[in-house]
């Protein structure tokens, strides 16, 4: 069953940012019929992380679904996840030459690349489901935000400590995959710029970044949220505190008053 408190966490996230759609959850698991046996999960055997977030997020009440390394197609994902070995031929970066210049820049685009599978093969099936719904603890949390909506979670962070994003390396490569990859491996928050593959399978419009939080983060962003909303709310008001001026010719003359 959904779990109070992730329910009440997507509710007041969606609120604070007048979010239209739903924060996703995430979870690996090493055993895949540990994930197969998750009551109301819906497998999809052709897919994407970027697909699967696509439809937790946008078709909520259908958007429980789990896959296992067969089912994902993306090898980048796959690799990114630790789902497989990263495969030698992406190690050399050849998936990648559609978008550099030559070999080298390839195999240096592909080692800025986080992913788990640099370190073996670690996970072997997926779930993700809209955060409210999602039936068990997540690994991570991903949220699809404009850029001004991304201000408030970033002001939510700093709020408590003074903290900032420590990682700011963007590849603008299996952004959403690498960015769950760095939350597994201990990141608090992550923010990326959607890839591609992002804007193609997940149907992620050009307006949206990507942020992916620990779940232990995401309630301090949070909180945070709520604690500095008197001063910044979403959406950030103008200040308007001053005389409106007309040209003179579209302003009303005296006798026009009378």
């Amino acid at each position: 069953m959904p779990d109070v408190e992730r329910s009440r966490q997507s509710r007041e996230f969606r609120s604070l940012l007048n979010m239209g759609a739903y924060p996703v959850g995430v979870k690996l698991y090493e055993r895949a019929s540990e994930a197969m046996g998750v009551p109301g999960a819906r497998l999809l055997t052709s897919t994407a992380t970027c697909h699967m977030a696509a439809l937790a997020r946008h078709y909520r009440d259908d958007g429980i679904c789990v896959t296992t390394t067969n089912g994902l197609k993306c090898l980048w994902g796959l690799a990114c996840l630790g789902m497989m070995d990263t495969p030698d031929r992406l190690a050399r970066g050849e998936p990648n030459r559609p978008f550099t210049k030559d070999d080298r820049a390839a195999k240096a685009l592909q080692d800025a690349i986080y992913m788990l599978g640099d370190h073996g093969h670690r996970y072997n099936a997926l779930l993700t489901a809209p955060l409210d719904l999602m039936p068990v603890e997540p690994d991570a949390v991903v949220a699809y935000l404009t850029p001004g909506q991304s201000l408030k979670v970033m002001l939510g962070y700093e709020y408590r400590e003074g903290k900032v994003l420590k990682d700011a390396s963007i590849t603008g490569q299996c952004s959403v995959c690498s960015a769950i990859a760095k939350v597994i491996d201990g990141a608090e928050l992550v923010m990326d710029i959607p890839c591609a593959g992002d804007r193609t399978w997940g149907l992620v419009p050009d307006e949206q970044l990507v942020m992916v939080f620990s779940p232990a983060a995401f309630e301090e962003v949070l909180q945070g949220m709520k604690a500095t909303d008197r001063f910044a709310s979403h959406p950030f008001r103008p200040f308007l505190n001053w005389p409106a001026l007309f040209p003179p010719e579209m302003e009303p003359r005296g006798k026009e008053l009378d």
